[in-house]
């Protein structure tokens, strides 16, 4: 008899709402470092697209107020210094620790790579949110999610935004064999939730929408 792989717990609605929030705070203070901004110019300056990507959150996930509201007390959209030390926590430690992080060269290393890899982690968050709670047809919401990645795609400055594409594909070979291989353990319909998604995604990718 084949061993049955227990199914993971399922997560409570303000885990996995934080799990959208980190990446989404993350491609704030990565952007405002690329934008030469601090943080506060860098939200006033993005505050339509951030309500518009907030929005695709909350259909996403089916997220109630009280869940949405926890983005405040998380103080990423205030204004606050953004050390050295946090983009090497975003960009997964593309650099060595050492006095010299603060070099402007790799500040700005720091926080391309720290917008990649939280692009590719949104894009996650976003897709598992919507497959694990959210309702409605997938084709109409993965063209939300491809719109919400598109506007943050954008806040590279100066031409160093990624396109969807890139992130779909990063996403697509970061995210999706851990997630779909036997040895996963996630549930049947979960996986086949996420193909639906990754499907829906590739054909908006395709297309060019």
């Amino acid at each position: 008899m084949q061993e049955q792989v227990p199914a993971a717990p399922v997560a409570s609605e303000t885990t996995l709402v934080r799990e959208v929030f980190g990446p989404l705070g993350g491609l704030v203070e990565c952007g405002a470092a690329l934008e030469s901004v601090s943080v506060g110019a860098f939200v006033a300056r993005h505050r339509g697209e951030l309500d518009r990507v907030l929005d695709v959150v909350r259909r996403s996930g089916a997220f109630h107020d009280a869940s949405m509201e926890i983005m405040d007390g998380l103080g990423y959209l205030r204004e606050h210094d953004v050390p050295p030390a946090a983009l090497l926590m975003w960009s997964g430690g593309i650099e060595e620790y050492t006095p010299d992080l603060g070099a402007p060269e790799t500040v700005r290393r720091m926080a391309r790579t720290g917008a990649d890899l939280q692009l590719a982690h949104l894009l996650q968050a976003l897709v598992g949110v919507a497959a694990l709670r959210g309702g409605g047809d997938v084709e109409s919401r993965a063209r939300e999610i491809a719109e919400a990645i598109g506007t943050v795609c954008a806040w590279g400055g100066a031409g160093g935004g990624r396109s969807l594409r890139e992130v779909f594909l990063m996403w697509r070979v970061a995210f999706l064999p851990g997630l779909l291989m036997p040895s996963a353990g996630s549930a049947e319909h979960f996986k086949r939730r996420l193909r639906e998604y990754a499907h829906a995604l590739e054909g908006i990718v395709a297309r060019g929408e």
